[in-house]
């Protein structure tokens, strides 16, 4: 359980969408904590430990999640960090891949960006809205479109909880009259960092440059609420690095994952560590 003091230390530095205790709590179940600067998550024996310290530390990772196991009395982890201590011992289920990072205020928008801006701009209404059901028609379509695993479903399905649960997520969608064209999740729950989420979109209502529509509204809206960059998420497919790249994202952390089964096999043997939902 978190104090009032290590919450507002963890959104004085927090810097990748895990940090969040909101996010990852109400979509896993599993209760934060704070251990020597790093944010963990437990749910009865099992651990999601994040090796991306809050602050720069001198104490090495591997020596922080050794310390972690211990209190928690973990029988399976899952490690998220920019790389993967070999003292862990036997991993599986490894991925990797890397954040992007848009800073902010936004550069001279290439010329094609700015053309697909303009363009779904003359359609498209932009506003906060709220989940329901037309929303829940365009992640239930993303889902049977593509061959995602049970813990991708996990995650989707939970998002109305996670809307529900944070102070720091809103819902930003594009319209094109009465019809939902697309929308993002975004979070604002670090002082530096907007967190892009998911995005999503409508093959039926399908509106060219929808998504570039709304990262562009809400780079706008980061900037006015005083944020120095957006976390894009990770790179997930080619598409996806590309519609970042456009926009002139780079990749700026590293990010591997893997599941650490330390004793007895246990029930909870998901990997936690999903990016956004892009095309």
């Amino acid at each position: 359980m978190l104090t009032d003091e290590e919450q507002n230390f963890i959104y004085s530095h927090a810097y990748v969408p895990e940090h969040l205790p909101d996010y990852v709590e109400s979509i896993s179940g599993a209760e934060p904590f704070l251990h020597e600067g790093h944010v963990c998550f437990v749910l009865q024996r099992h651990l999601i430990f994040l090796g991306y310290p809050l602050q720069k530390g001198e104490i090495e990772i591997k020596d922080v999640y050794e310390s972690a196991c211990d209190r928690f009395r973990a029988k399976t982890v899952s490690f998220i960090g920019s790389s993967i201590p070999s003292e862990i011992g036997t991993t599986e289920d490894c991925a990797d891949d890397s954040y992007y990072k848009l800073d902010l205020p936004l550069k001279r928008l290439n010329q094609d960006v700015a053309y697909m801006i303009r363009r779904s701009g003359r359609e498209l209404r932009i506003s906060e809205g709220i989940f329901g059901d037309e929303h829940r028609a365009l992640v239930d379509a993303f889902l049977s479109e593509r061959n995602l695993g049970p813990g991708h479903h996990e995650i989707f399905n939970k998002l109305p909880l996670y809307l529900d649960y944070s102070k720091t997520v809103s819902l930003i969608e594009a319209r094109k009259g009465n019809d939902l064209a697309a929308f993002d999740i975004i979070d604002f729950g670090s002082a530096n960092y907007m967190f892009y989420m998911f995005n999503f979109r409508s093959l039926k209502t399908n509106v060219p440059g929808a998504s570039d529509l709304l990262l562009y509204e809400m780079a706008r809206l980061a900037e006015s609420k005083g944020k120095i960059s957006i976390n894009l998420g990770l790179g997930i497919s080619a598409g996806v690095r590309r519609f970042k790249e456009k926009w002139g994202a780079v990749p700026f952390l590293a990010y591997t994952s893997a599941l650490v089964r330390r004793q007895t096999r246990g029930l909870f043997a998901r990997i936690f560590g999903f990016g956004d939902a892009h095309e």
